[in-house]
């Protein structure tokens, strides 16, 4: 059983990608198990076999314990952690090659607190991946694409699983913005040039040397460009997966 966690920032694609790599994934004869860990999501693009909202009622919780909408989405995925193995029998009970679990809405409640440490442990046995979305309509500035590897990075630093980055919605942007993005991937002096070119002093500063340490741990991640919606790149996806899952490679050293 190999388990892949889908991150990325909110408008990312997230959600959308785990319907279509659900989908093309069992155009391959693979079989499958999709898991929703957002207890705040209302609609989905896929139809979820594991869901947390059968759990945990964040709406509920909002009411009963009188909190705003992020405490009550803190305290709803605390209780998604203390159901963990609920959820663990739920998932091994499919026997699937592949678990696509789609993370929250909200990257820091699964990536920066501890509970999403305990469901990304524990969820499942087998080899794991972690996938971070880039959203190319915040890439296209040098300094948000430098935030953007910045905090995929930072995501691995906190589960130490191994990370494949994808460049999503790649339909929905002009090619010469994904072909810019695709560029700065491949060369730092191409993304500094452009960077220096945007931003003058303190804040170019700054942001030129956050990029310089990211690129020197992350220039072996590949960048996928993908698209949910007529599934290009999904074969490119599944092959950095799979050599993740049987050869143990691109992963942070």
């Amino acid at each position: 059983m190999y388990t892949l966690f889908i991150t990325g920032t909110a408008g990312s694609g997230k959600s959308t990608l785990t319907g279509s790599f659900n989908e093309w994934l069992r155009d391959q004869e693979q079989s499958t198990v999709t898991v929703n860990l957002d207890p705040a999501a209302t609609i989905l693009p896929y139809e979820p076999d594991v869901d947390v909202r059968e759990i945990v009622d964040y709406e509920r919780i909002m009411v009963t314990r009188r909190l705003g909408p992020n405490a009550a989405l803190i305290a709803s995925v605390r209780e998604v952690a203390r159901h963990i193995e609920e959820l663990r029998e739920e998932v091994s009970s499919f026997n699937v090659d592949y678990v696509l679990v789609d993370t929250p809405g909200q990257l820091e409640l699964f990536a920066f607190r501890k509970e999403g440490k305990i469901i990304a442990k524990n969820l499942t046995d087998g080899s794991k991946a972690m996938l971070f979305l880039l959203d190319p309509m915040f890439c296209v500035n040098p300094k948000n694409f430098a935030a953007s590897i910045f905090l995929s990075v930072s995501i691995y630093l906190s589960f130490g699983i191994p990370l494949i980055m994808a460049l999503s919605k790649i339909d929905a942007v002009p090619k010469k913005y994904i072909n810019r993005i695709l560029r700065w991937a491949e060369s730092d002096e191409a993304f500094l040039i452009d960077l220096e070119n945007r931003l003058k002093g303190a804040q170019m500063m700054l942001a030129r040397d956050v990029a310089r340490a990211v690129f020197d741990v992350s220039s072996f991640v590949p960048i996928i460009p993908v698209s949910a919606l007529n599934m290009s790149g999904l074969v490119e996806l599944h092959g950095a997966l799979t050599r993740i899952f049987s050869e143990g490679e691109l992963e942070l050293r």
